[in-house]
């Protein structure tokens, strides 16, 4: 019971992921690079038949099967989804009245994510 609720969690949490990610395909303030990392990740660990159907999407299954095969984000990936990280946090930021800790703890979160974005290398 324990095996099949975990697994059902893991596909569940693997199609809000993908959905998250397709929507980013057509959104260009989603990100779509790391809901599709994230779907694959939790398909992975749930069923090998979505997993396989996610790396077998022709507009998708690059990315991420860059990133399993090799710990690869081309650059072209990198720079989109840098743009749309910076343009997300910008528009948010000039658009809300945050408090403080608040853009401080935005700030930091995606400068760490931007970090380890371009701390990965571009090519094999």
């Amino acid at each position: 019971m324990g095996n099949q609720l975990r697994r059902s969690m893991f596909i569940i949490a693997g199609l809000v992921a993908c959905l998250c990610g397709i929507i980013g395909v057509v959104l260009p303030l989603v990100p779509t690079t790391p809901f599709l990392l994230l779907s694959a990740f939790c398909f992975s660990k749930s069923s090998n038949t979505l997993h396989q159907w996610l790396l077998s999407q022709p507009l998708l299954g690059g990315v991420i099967n860059d990133w399993e095969q090799a710990g690869v984000i081309a650059l072209k990936t990198k720079v989109i989804a840098c743009t749309s990280l910076i343009a997300m946090v910008a528009a948010a930021l000039l658009i809300g009245d945050y408090a403080y800790w608040t853009i401080a703890s935005v700030t930091t979160v995606s400068i760490l994510v931007l970090s380890f974005i371009w701390s990965r290398p571009s090519q094999v």
